[in-house]
């Protein structure tokens, strides 16, 4: 503990001493990241959500040119008036497939609709069978060729429930886009053009959903998320101003915030990293702990220079020697928590551990150097620049937690906490790992996202899909009966849970010619005896094809193939679900000619999230309450130190996780590094308020517990109360945004900063006074111990003058 305070003194008496070449140093590196940020790439990256060593990633990746369709994009056209089997309607089609031929990164040989060659008709006569494109390359020119397109429809169960609804009221045309080229800023627009530029806007309704365009409408609203971080900021300064009365209380948290984010955004653009518009909120709430450290050693600069009348150099300097030790506490205690995320194998996860640790530790440069630095100018610290004082507000709070603290009223807070805790405890056992609604849950359920994901999966097998690979151990192994049947059944085993819409794969086409060759009799919808006739009904399939159309079926071997299996929603539960009885079905049906692997597509992806974080999650954070414990014991030399400060880790997380299960906001790939900031956003205030009460008994040996407590509650807690009510009047602003993650991030962060402080402020000071420990009275009085204290106490409870 003595080196501790020796280096405080050293830092502090250096930092003063040299203020000058402090400041310039501090200018000359923020000016040299800020040039960085010239190259900064504000964009989402597919790729960064993908845990790439995972066995679903794996086989996802190694079939996505033919099964994986990550990028898909699905267009709904829906008559307004009748079937769409009407020329405007058919126009329609045809004119948006045309033109999406035309937008950045898009693949054309992934354009499928009723006006694109993937699409097949299938004529059967005595002479054989001949198939050809539905509606290419013109449209039909008179009503018995709509009739007959009708009738191809009807008559073809790869097209008529799949790309056209079952009222044949609308159309579906779906197209995909390579993966180096993915640019979600561009193709939404894009596509989005193509369809206001609709001519039959009176006859049909167009609604759009796929990944690139849900990422696209995050670019779409990053002009809405700055305007909102800056009106957070803006209502945060207000506050401080309104609060503090100075200028010092407004600018210097302002100056420690925008120092420590140019670092670390300069440190990320260096480094070659994007910064995703989705983790916004973790940059706005690390900027916010440089701001809460910041005002809390404003907070004892005004006690010392105005309440004790401290020259303001000597107070300064004093405020940072004071401070530097719980800050520094809790800067690593947050680092290292954040840290952990690390474990988890996902490179956005490694990106936001690696930023947000950096980021975290500059504000050890920008608050605890700077802030006291620049506080050592100031002239007259008893002017302040408007009457209104709130102090009464911040005094409501400290002298409750005070009366509580020093009143009989602190046996009953153990207790009583323990009771609450298991409540919520109960309740965030029901958090959900993965999503947990239908639709996104980055956009609200009313956005017209998820309203055209809604219309999709009311008409169609479902807008999401999944596919399940079937590796042959040697060419032509998919047209061996025994492997198409066990397809086949894979699909109606599959398709009876309810999760699932419906299916697709080669046995489907094989059964379905074959159906055709007896004159479209169903009795004859059946595999061939061999696997010579059911190589001869996929030839009779691609004459007149093109060599691609079975990509998504199989490779040109027929060795591998796959089973496509299309979802309503991707809620955590149901993808675990579908996981769950294929892995069972493949253990219990095993095919000697060919292997089955789970799973690829999108929602493979999002599963092997999901299992990541379900594996992963718990030790990350357990792990980052270790690092608490680890950081506790390095500073204090005591176990029970860091048992002491889990309190309010566990507290907030408990609550928070409870919060999160209540409404429907499930742990996934973009809550996770949220959660591992609030394990540190759990204890900072705890450090300062406990810390001041060791400080002031290690000043005062002759001041008795109470006393301490009191001195604590009565200059740290201020700053605890002020920093939480400040912050979360900023991060409550975020309700508002037009992204839903955004707005329930907001609240779980605001929700968070509140049940911190209050434990800080109203448990941690009356579970210090009952439990004595000896990190924080030990060394009292020259080595008194918390035994000798409890005794010297007692008199003063005895004459009621506690």
């Amino acid at each position: 503990m003595s080196r501790i305070t020796d280096l405080a003194g050293a830092v502090s008496s250096f930092s003063i001493r040299h203020r000058v070449g402090v400041c310039i140093a501090i200018a000359l590196v923020t000016l040299f990241f800020g040039a960085c940020l010239a190259r900064l790439d504000v964009r989402t990256r597919f790729g960064d959500m993908v845990p790439h060593d995972h066995p679903y990633v794996k086989v996802h990746q190694k079939y996505q040119e033919n099964f994986a369709a990550s990028n898909r994009v699905t267009i709904l056209v829906r008559s307004l008036d009748g079937d769409i089997f009407r020329m405007p309607v058919l126009q329609e089609i045809r004119r948006i497939t045309y033109d999406l031929q035309q937008v950045h990164g898009v693949n054309p040989l992934q354009i499928t609709s009723l006006a694109s060659k993937k699409l097949k008709r299938v004529d059967a006569s005595s002479e054989g069978i001949e198939t050809q494109p539905m509606m290419w390359p013109d449209l039909p020119k008179t009503q018995a060729e709509i009739d007959a397109l009708r009738q191809a429809v009807l008559n073809n169960p790869m097209v008529y429930g799949l790309y056209v609804d079952a009222e044949l009221k609308s159309a579906l045309i779906q197209v995909d886009f390579h993966d180096h080229l993915v640019d979600y800023g561009r193709i939404f627009p894009e596509i989005q053009a193509i369809l206001d530029a609709s001519p039959a806007k009176g006859q049909v309704s167009l609604h759009l959903v796929g990944e690139p365009i849900l990422y696209g409408w995050v670019a779409h609203y990053l002009g809405e998320t700055v305007a909102i971080s800056l009106l957070s900021l803006a209502a945060m300064l207000v506050l401080l101003f309104v609060i503090s009365r100075t200028w010092r209380g407004t600018l210097l948290p302002l100056l420690a915030g925008l120092v420590s984010a140019t670092w670390a955004l300069g440190v990320g653009s260096l480094l070659g990293y994007n910064f995703d518009p989705l983790v916004i909120v973790v940059a706005f709430i690390i900027t916010a702990r440089a701001f809460s450290h910041s005002v809390q050693l404003i907070t004892r600069f005004d006690d010392l220079a105005v309440g004790e009348s401290v020259e303001p150099r000597r107070a300064a300097e004093q405020s940072m020697r004071e401070l530097f030790r719980p800050g520094m506490l809790g800067l690593y205690a947050d680092a290292g928590a954040i840290l952990c995320v690390i474990l988890t194998p996902i490179p956005l996860m490694h990106k936001v551990a690696i930023i947000g640790a950096v980021w975290v530790m500059t504000i050890a440069v920008s608050a605890v150097v700077l802030t006291p630095v620049l506080l050592s100018w100031v002239k007259r610290p008893d002017r302040y620049i408007h009457p209104l004082r709130l102090d009464g507000v911040l005094g409501l709070f400290t002298r409750s937690a005070t009366w509580v603290a020093t009143t009989r009223a602190r046996y009953a807070v153990a207790p009583v906490m323990l009771v609450l805790l298991g409540g919520f405890l109960f309740e965030a056992t029901r958090i959900t790992v993965g999503d947990a609604s239908d639709g996104s849950p980055i956009l609200w359920q009313d956005s017209s996202f998820n309203r055209d994901s809604a219309l999709i999966n009311a008409l169609y097998p479902g807008s999401e899909q999944m596919f399940v690979a079937v590796e042959g151990k040697d060419a032509d192994a998919l047209k061996q009966p025994e492997v198409l049947d066990w397809m086949r059944r894979f699909s109606r085993y599959m398709e009876r849970q309810p999760e699932i819409g419906g299916s697709v794969s080669l046995a489907d086409i094989v059964a379905e010619i074959r159906r055709n060759l007896h004159e479209g009799n169903p009795r004859y919808r059946e595999l061939g005896a061999d696997a010579g006739e059911n190589g001869e009904l996929v030839s009779f399939y691609m004459q007149g094809a093109d060599p691609d159309d079975l990509n998504q079926f199989s490779d040109v071997q027929f060795r591998n193939g796959a089973v496509t299996l299309f979802f309503r929603d991707h809620k955590g539960e149901t993808l675990r679900r579908a996981i769950h009885h294929g892995k069972q079905f493949i253990a219990e049906n095993p095919m000697p000619q060919a292997e089955a692997k789970l799973a690829g597509g999108v929602l493979g992806i999002t599963a092997a999230v999901n299992e990541i974080l379900l594996r992963d999650q718990i030790e990350a954070i357990a792990l980052a309450f270790l690092v608490v414990v680890l950081c506790c014991l390095v500073v204090y030399r005591s176990s029970v130190s860091g048992i002491f400060f889990i309190v309010p880790v566990a507290i907030s997380n408990v609550v928070t996780f409870a919060y999160m299960a209540w409404h429907g906001i499930g742990m996934s790939i973009s809550t996770l590094p949220v959660v591992a900031l609030g394990i540190g956003l759990g204890v900072d205030y705890a450090f300062y308020i406990v810390d001041a009460i060791k400080e002031h008994l290690e000043k005062h040996p002759e001041a008795s517990p109470m006393d301490a407590v009191r001195q604590s509650l009565g200059s740290a807690g201020r700053g605890v109360i002020l920093t939480a009510l400040t912050l979360a009047a900023g991060v409550l602003l975020w309700s508002g945004s037009s992204l839903r993650f955004q707005a329930e991030m907001g609240i779980l962060i605001g929700l968070w900063l509140m049940v911190s402080a209050f434990t800080s402020l109203f448990v941690m000071p009356s579970l210090a006074l009952v439990f004595k420990p000896d990190f924080i009275f030990g060394n009292a009085g020259g080595g008194t111990t918390a035994n000798e204290i409890r005794s010297r106490q007692e008199p003063c409870i005895q004459r009621g003058t506690v």
